[in-house]
C-alpha cells in the first residue's frame, strides 16, 4: 500500500498491491489468535463479526481464512455493496447496521 504525490494533478495517488487481499487473509486467523490470547475465548465462540471492508477480495479471503460463513460478514458486505469501501469508517457502518439488527444478546461476544 503506498500514498504517491502527483505533481501534475496536485493530490497524492494510492496504490494497493494487488497481492493484498490475500495477505490480509493469509495472517488473519493469527490475528485472532493474538487478539483472543489471555481470554480463553476460541473464535468459534463469537457470536457476532464485523470486518473492515477492504474490499470483496478483503472480506472474502478474511471470511474464508477465519472459517466464517457470508451470513457472518453480511454486515460488512452490505455496507460495501452500498455505499463502496469507506476506509476505516466502514467498521462503524458494518458495526451500526449491526446494532440496528435487534440481533445482539446481552452476553454475546463480538469480534
Amino acid at each position: 500500500m503506498r500514498y504517491d504525490w502527483d505533481d501534475g494533478h496536485g493530490k497524492f495517488s494510492f496504490r494497493l498491491d494487488p497481492q493484498i487481499p490475500y495477505v490480509v487473509g493469509a495472517h488473519a486467523q493469527a490475528a485472532l489468535e493474538r487478539l483472543l490470547r489471555g481470554t480463553g475465548l476460541p473464535a468459534s465462540r463469537i457470536d457476532h463479526w464485523v470486518v473492515h471492508s477492504g474490499g470483496r477480495k478483503v472480506v472474502d479471503s478474511v471470511r474464508v481464512n477465519l472459517g466464517l460463513t457470508r451470513h457472518d460478514v453480511r454486515h460488512t458486505t452490505g455496507v460495501l455493496r452500498d455505499h463502496g469501501n469507506l476506509s476505516s469508517g466502514s467498521f462503524l457502518f458494518s458495526y451500526q447496521r449491526l446494532a440496528s439488527e435487534g440481533s445482539v444478546r446481552a452476553g454475546d461476544l463480538g469480534c
